[in-house]
């Protein structure tokens, strides 16, 4: 290869590192809060705000809602029911500097007396302060 292409192929190579490690560092680490709206009762709809701080803008399905459900009442054991919620938005500012949605959970199959965890998670890791344990009435 002749020293000209060596340096242009540098080059690109460079440049392409540069824009890998760009994207990294903008990528930032996230911080979150769910809150629930009223009380978890089976069978019916639970409306959970999700705030996430750190990031922004929130790209679509790049954060998930998983709700993970134990029906024997204890946080022990094999999940009984497992249900994730791509958080899509529309994404609103909150305080602080967070975006603030709004994902409806589903119950129907979760009977009284289960407990469950709500959480955010990005790439299969719930994100910090995100998570959120209830009981079901």
């Amino acid at each position: 290869m002749r020293p000209s292409a060596v340096g242009a192929v540098a080059a690109v190579a460079a440049g392409l590192l540069l824009v890998a490690t760009a994207g990294t560092a903008q990528a930032g680490t996230a911080s979150g809060t769910t809150t629930l709206v009223g009380a978890a009762v089976s069978g019916q709809p639970l409306t959970v705000t999700v705030s996430l701080k750190g990031v922004y803008p929130v790209v679509p399905y790049d954060f998930l809602l998983e709700n993970r459900c134990w029906f024997g009442g204890r946080y022990a054991g094999p999940v009984s029911s497992t249900e994730t919620y791509p958080l899509l938005g529309p994404w609103f500012a909150g305080g602080s500097g967070s975006a603030t949605s709004s994902q409806v959970v589903d119950l129907t199959p979760v009977p009284a007396g289960a407990v469950c965890k709500v959480a955010i998670t990005r790439a299969s890791t719930p994100v910090k302060g995100s998570t959120t344990p209830y009981s079901v009435g």
